[in-house]
């Protein structure tokens, strides 16, 4: 069983290819993670000021097969994924007149506001929720930055208020926006992966420093890719993002 939604592409979500950027494309996959939430348990609202309690991403890696463009009509696909230890992972796909277009996983830990403790998925009923076994990616879901790649700073700026979410830091969904910002010639490539390592929050007002690699052959990162950046980002100088861009030329 899966949880679907259903949504239309609106003009100011696409980029002047008319295809839709990677943080919409996040925002409409984890919107759908919301809505299950919200019909089929507890509404995230709710789970946050009543039960004290919050999702917190860890990883999300995803692939994508082929642009999405303005107006179209998307139905994206979300479920829970059997957890283990304190990770409650979740499924993504977006399909386009049937054809699939992107799928994700996400991984997540549920934290205890009050106490700040991680709960074990054992110790939280998922029983209401549309379930099923990973997607299968060719992208790795877990990876090194490595360590021989030099970085440069190519951003820093603070964390406002449009950037941040009901958990008072930078919602995670703009962490691809940002990245997308600091890739070099960004109009002349389709992005083809984003894989995503979260270390620790950027909370509002904090200073907010982007480093980016040069590009690298992707090797097993991306087999799509024809070349791959790897960016980290600091807040208040401490590390809270790793990440890994696959890029290939757009053909118009």
């Amino acid at each position: 069983m899966r949880f679907k939604t259903h949504y239309n592409i609106r003009s100011y979500e696409v980029d002047l290819h008319g295809a839709l950027k990677p943080m919409q494309l996040m925002q409409l996959l984890q919107e759908s993670g919301d809505r299950q939430m919200r019909e089929e348990a507890v509404a995230y609202d709710e789970l946050y000021n009543k039960e004290h309690k919050a999702f917190v991403v860890s990883r999300m890696s995803i692939e994508v097969f082929t642009p999405v463009e303005k107006y179209y009509d998307v139905d994206v696909e979300t479920w829970i994924i059997p957890g283990k230890g304190a990770n409650f992972p979740r499924g993504y796909e977006m399909y386009k007149g049937g054809q699939l277009v992107a799928k994700a996983i996400c991984n997540w830990a549920l934290v205890d506001t009050v106490t700040g403790k991680l709960i074990a998925s054992k110790d939280y009923d998922m029983g209401t929720y549309s379930m099923d076994e990973a997607p299968e990616l060719s992208i790795p879901r877990r990876f090194r930055i490595p360590k021989e790649l030099k970085f440069q700073e190519v951003e820093s700026s603070k964390v406002a208020m449009s950037m941040i979410d009901i958990n008072m830091h930078m919602n995670n969904t703009v962490y691809a926006s940002k990245l997308y910002d600091n890739i070099d010639d960004a109009e002349k490539y389709f992005i083809t992966s984003i894989n995503l390592r979260y270390v620790h929050e950027a909370p509002l007002g904090s200073e907010f420093k982007v480093y980016r690699s040069d590009a690298v052959d992707p090797g097993e990162m991306d087999y799509r890719a024809e070349k791959l950046i790897y960016f980290y980002t600091e807040a208040d100088g401490m590390l809270n993002l790793e990440a890994a861009v696959g890029l290939k030329k757009v053909t118009i």
